[in-house]
Parts: structure tokens; C-alpha cells; sequence
């Protein structure tokens, strides 16, 4: 009869020694670490192109009812790139933050130096029909950069007559400033004159005149520049790239536009 008080006495003893073993503390983290639940996401884009290094993706899951308020962020995970697409990455969130009858969506960006360059733009819900499979996939699309202004922006020249500008001590450029001069630098001297734009025609230079220094090297890419500006009739600005044109529509040189700091 004793060996079993025996017994019994040392079984409650190790449950309550149990017991004690979990703190209030340890309980709650427990408590929480059961209530995290994680999402397998798999980001894409359909170019080829790679990203630049320092670039950032990040992957946001939101709560996206309500049609007339901010999105509510769920979960949100960044990381800096390095390679290809397909990226890869797991978004851990509180289960208790998802409600029935509301729609969440996963949704992707990459930026760098806070330019944003590839975003979603459509809805994926990852608790819908359409996903019936892990990893969710979520796909970008470029982010289309908006037309640079023609004039008080600095252009920096990248092709004439087909081919690339060289560049040197300095890099050929020209400005049109708002007040209708133009001023630059050609391969080896200044330049300057006026531009003028009209109905019947784009874009016009008049009146250019430039600086006689001789130059060693350059000079038959600076009379190239100096002739794309004498007989331009018209341009064509697609985001950061100004192309200027002849009258038959020919490409007679493009520029870059560079924004000084």
C-alpha cells in the first residue's frame, strides 16, 4: 500500500514540476509561435532583363476590402536581389489577422535608390481559386518612366549617325533653355544658337555657332553631332530618350537625359 502512495505522490509531483516548468512568458511565445502561419511566394517578370545591383523586392500580403481606404498590410518581406527571376521568399503572417469575407492580395514592387522600376498590377489572392498550388505566383510588370521635357534638361548624347558617342575628357550634351537659346559641347568645342519649334515642323536650330579650338581626336564626331543639329526638322521624346530627326524621318542622333545632382 505504501509503494503506491509512494508512487502516486511522485507522479503529481513531476506533473506540477511540469507545470511550473512553463513560465507565463514561455506559454504566450508558444501561444504566438502556433498562431504564425507562412506563405511560399514566387516572384516573376516577363523581360529578360537583370536588375541593377542594390536593387530591392519586396512582397506585401494586404487586406484589400475595403474600395475607398489604404490597403491594410498583413505581412511585408524585403530583400536585395542578385540573379534572374524567379525570386523566391517567405512571408510569415498572424493568422489571426485574416477575417472571413475579406479579400487579402499579394502584391510585389522592385526599387532602387527608391525609384520604383517593376510593380504588380493586378490582383492575387492567394486564398482564392486561382491559386491551387505552393508557391504563390506573382507577376510584374515594368514600370514605363514618363516622358522627359524637351527643354531646360540636360542631354547627353549617346548615338549619331548610327553609332555610339565617344567619350573623352568630356561628354558631348546640348540644353534648349526656356528661353529659346541652346548651348552644349560637342566632342571638342562649345556650341550654342537657338531652336525653334513650329506646326509644320518638330523642332528647328538656327543661328549655331561654336567655339574653334582644334582638336587632336573627335573632330569628325563632333562635325557629326554639328550636322545632326543643323538639319533636324523634328523629335521624338519615349521616356529618357530624345532621338532628333530629319525631314524624310531619318534618326539623326539620340541623347540621354541626365538629371544633375
Amino acid at each position: 500500500m505504501s509503494k503506491k502512495i509512494t508512487f502516486s505522490a511522485l507522479a503529481l509531483t513531476s506533473v506540477l514540476l511540469g507545470a511550473c516548468s512553463n513560465t507565463p512568458e514561455q506559454s504566450a511565445e508558444t501561444a504566438a509561435e502556433q498562431q504564425m502561419k507562412s506563405m511560399q511566394v514566387q516572384v516573376l517578370y516577363k523581360d529578360r532583363s537583370l536588375q541593377p545591383p542594390g536593387s530591392q523586392l519586396t512582397v506585401t500580403l494586404s487586406d484589400v476590402s475595403k474600395m475607398d481606404a489604404p490597403a491594410e498590410v498583413i505581412a511585408s518581406e524585403t530583400i536585395t536581389l542578385d540573379g534572374a527571376p524567379p525570386y523566391d521568399l517567405t512571408l510569415t503572417y498572424a493568422a489571426d489577422a485574416l477575417q472571413e469575407r475579406m479579400r487579402y492580395s499579394v502584391s510585389a514592387k522592385i526599387t532602387l535608390d527608391g525609384e520604383l522600376r517593376y510593380i504588380t498590377t493586378q490582383n492575387n489572392d492567394p486564398f482564392g481559386t486561382t491559386q491551387t498550388q505552393s508557391p504563390i505566383k506573382v507577376m510584374m510588370e515594368r514600370v514605363a518612366k514618363p516622358d522627359e521635357s524637351l527643354v531646360n534638361t540636360y542631354w547627353k548624347a549617346v548615338k549619331v549617325g548610327g553609332n555610339d558617342v565617344v567619350v573623352k575628357k568630356r561628354e558631348p550634351h546640348i540644353t534648349l533653355h526656356q528661353d529659346g537659346r541652346m548651348s552644349g559641347f560637342l566632342s571638342c568645342n562649345q556650341t550654342m544658337g537657338q531652336y525653334v519649334k513650329g506646326q509644320h515642323f518638330g523642332l528647328r536650330f538656327k543661328s549655331l555657332a561654336s567655339t574653334q579650338k582644334m582638336c587632336m581626336e573627335l573632330m569628325e564626331q563632333e562635325q557629326q553631332l554639328s550636322k545632326a543639329l543643323a538639319d533636324t526638322f523634328s523629335y521624338l521624346i519615349q521616356g529618357d530618350t530624345l532621338t532628333l530627326k530629319s525631314e524624310q524621318g531619318d534618326a539623326l542622333a539620340s541623347f540621354k537625359a541626365v538629371h544633375l545632382k
